[in-house]
């Protein structure tokens, strides 16, 4: 097999991953109510949908943790640097499939950062040991990861919206700082 057949073969196989992906992680339109559930399996109510480091966060078929935020993390890889006038911050995450089917969870399209000013930003690369959280998800099983983004210095007010559902509405806001 020549270079360029072995490298469209890799465009092709990309490509269904993701559709493989997006098709896996949607559902039936159904509305996602975000509860936060204690220590005991119970849950409770949130008071304005909105979550802090640390709680559980039950969302349709998923359960999502965020255990811990480093702000500013300073990358071992002298390539992978924030740029001037910005800062990278690290996610801590764990997200559990609670259905009865496998499915697919996908950093870039389960969440998101967002600062107090509502602008979004995207996931970066950093280094090795910021492994991330895709994959399929056996019925009941669990996959922690950490979640990179570069932000400017001067953000303040970040949370990370949660919705790994995308054809019901619905998501949870669980707020960094």
């Amino acid at each position: 097999m020549n270079t360029l057949t072995k490298k469209n073969l890799r465009n092709v196989l990309a490509v269904t991953a993701l559709i493989g992906g997006v098709v896996a992680t949607t559902a039936s339109g159904e509305t996602n109510q975000a509860t936060k559930v204690d220590g005991g399996g119970g849950e409770a109510p949130a008071a304005a949908q909105e979550f802090r480091v640390g709680d559980v966060v039950e969302l349709g078929d998923w359960r999502t943790t965020v255990h811990a935020v480093t702000d500013p993390y300073t990358s071992s890889n002298q390539f992978l640097q924030a740029k001037p006038g910005n800062r990278l911050l690290t996610v801590d995450t764990e997200v559990r499939n609670q259905s009865t089917k496998p499915a697919t969870v996908s950093s870039i399209m389960c969440f998101e950062l967002q600062d107090s000013q509502n602008k979004s930003f995207n996931l970066t690369i950093t280094d090795e040991s910021t492994a991330g959280l895709d994959g399929e998800l056996a019925p009941g099983a669990a996959k922690r990861g950490t979640l990179a983004y570069e932000v400017p210095a001067t953000s303040t007010g970040l949370r990370l919206q949660f919705k790994c559902d995308l054809l019901s509405s619905g998501s949870a806001t669980i707020t960094l700082s």
